[in-house]
């Protein structure tokens, strides 16, 4: 009886460890597909691809966008989405990259990635723009994709 219980508590252990590395697993994998959102829109952005960059949002009123020259928030995909164009015709050449490592946390179906990015282009007046920026994203799990939802992006001072 007492080598009964022993082999039941270990095959529970055993149970349990298997559960727990597969959720680990499942969390990593979420992990890496928010990283790779991540980089579909430095991607995208970096592209000045409005098409590369509508394939990474919701497209929803949920939407929310900050980029470093605007005034105010871009509410809704339609408002994100103007944003994006009108951005996309200020510069000539741009390239944005992550500086370091993105700090991703994810919670179920939802994630917040931070990065610091290096942002270096010219635009169309031809001056030369260089300056780092934290963005900040917000993305949810549609499927088995991760689509941002929120997007916040700011020079960092000087």
């Amino acid at each position: 009886m007492e080598r009964m219980t022993t082999f039941a508590a270990a095959v529970l252990l055993l149970l349990g460890a298997l559960l727990a590395g597969g959720i680990a697993q499942a969390q990593r994998s979420d992990a890496d597909n928010v990283k790779a959102a991540v980089e579909g829109f430095f991607a995208a952005l970096s592209a000045l691809d409005i098409g590369k960059m509508t394939a990474v949002w919701v497209q929803e009123p949920v939407v929310i966008l900050i980029n470093p020259r605007d005034k105010a928030p871009s509410v809704g995909w339609d408002a994100a989405k103007k944003n994006w164009e009108t951005t996309f015709e200020f510069w000539a050449e741009l390239k944005a990259a992550p500086k370091e490592a993105s700090r991703i946390h994810v919670n179920q179906a939802t994630a917040i990635a931070s990065t610091v990015a290096a942002v270096e282009g010219k635009n169309k007046a031809g001056q030369t723009v260089s300056f780092t920026a934290l963005v900040t994203q917000m993305f949810e799990k549609r499927g088995e994709r991760w689509l941002m939802v929120a997007s916040h992006a700011s020079r960092m001072p000087e």
